[in-house]
């Protein structure tokens, strides 16, 4: 059980860290080639981090433009039809299936099981 905390600890230490980095460069990079391209102002970090929440915001992630085709539309939705279809358990176990296979299994919290035995009867 501590084992599972102290890595969900440094998973998410991990977290802030990659987006502090992510601020960084994003400051870097503006302050770098902004002014001298354009004439525009230098940024501090905060302004960067505000910049890359702001562009997040108005254009969906960084995950491309895959999000807009009608073949994934399609997808989706027959996969929204099954998952209404289901029962709230199948819907649990494939949540945490997808998370596990997106790499999210690592800050899983263990529930104990209920104890189904049957007391003797005498």
């Amino acid at each position: 059980m501590i084992r599972k905390r102290t890595k969900c600890i440094w998973g998410g230490l991990f977290f802030l860290v990659v987006i502090a980095g992510i601020g960084a460069i994003t400051m870097l990079l503006w302050n770098a080639l902004v002014p001298v391209i354009f004439g525009g102002i230098e940024i501090t970090y905060w302004q960067a981090v505000g910049l890359l929440i702001l562009s997040r915001l108005l254009l969906g992630g960084f995950g491309g433009f895959h999000r807009l085709s009608h073949m994934h539309m399609a997808h989706h939705q027959s996969h929204a039809a099954q998952f209404h279809q289901m029962s709230h358990e199948e819907r649990k176990e494939l949540i945490r299936n997808r998370m596990k296979s997106h790499g999210f299994g690592w800050c899983e919290r263990e529930h104990p099981q209920p104890d189904t035995a049957q007391p003797d009867k005498e």
